[in-house]
């Protein structure tokens, strides 16, 4: 197995990388070689900076082409893109979260993008403070078992992306948490959450999620 570490220069991507979020500094590239001296069976990957209390140089055990760029170099990136990530964050098996992924990009530098939408009146472009998040419920069990287990998933597009796992009580306190962190972090940009879905499925968890917001 033979090595080799390419320095990347600055401005830098911040990257998601094995459910890490840093700058991607360096790249280190390993193969093997043939009888001819060819090079096989090459793997990259990332060398972050994850910034604040970390020192810059961890070597993330994840194949380069498995990372997502989350900032570009400019460090200025829009919330559906965001979203993106942290819909592919939750694919993997131990997820990191939206709280760390949007914590660790604002210790980084990175600046978000909000949606806007015209002034019906003025055709003004605003701000989008106020977001209908439709949520898509699969139950996981019979329907005459007890307790029901389900999977509930949201439309990225809708502006948050949203994903539990579990009983009522479960899904309701996994959407509670995301909900928390999203209005915790975009506090200035954003209003209300509300949730809906076309299902028959959940209403209580979702009428009390929706209420939760009143208050």
């Amino acid at each position: 197995m033979k090595s080799k570490l390419l320095k990347l220069d600055a401005p830098y991507q911040v990257i998601y990388a094995g459910g890490l979020v840093g700058r991607h500094i360096a790249t280190m590239v390993t193969w093997t070689e043939d009888e001819q001296g060819e090079m096989m069976d090459t793997v990259s990957y990332p060398v972050i900076d994850q910034g604040e209390e970390y020192p810059a140089g961890k070597m993330v055990v994840a194949d380069l082409d498995d990372c997502r760029v989350l900032c570009p170099k400019e460090g200025a990136t829009n919330l559906g893109w965001v979203m993106k990530i942290i819909e592919y964050d939750y694919q993997q098996l131990d997820p990191a979260g939206p709280e760390y992924i949007l914590e660790r990009m604002r210790l980084l530098g990175c600046t978000i993008k909000m949606p806007v939408e015209k002034d019906e009146k003025t055709g003004e472009e605003l701000p989008c403070l106020d977001y209908t998040i439709t949520l898509f419920i699969t139950p996981l069990s019979a329907s005459w078992e007890e307790p029901r287990y389900y999977r509930v998933k949201s439309n990225r597009f809708n502006g948050f992306y949203f994903e539990a796992e579990g009983t009522a009580d479960e899904i309701y306190n996994d959407l509670h948490y995301q909900l928390s962190c999203y209005k915790g972090f975009f506090h200035d940009e954003v209003s209300r959450i509300e949730f809906m879905t076309h299902d028959m499925e959940l209403e209580d968890v979702i009428e009390k999620l929706n209420k939760r917001q009143e208050y």
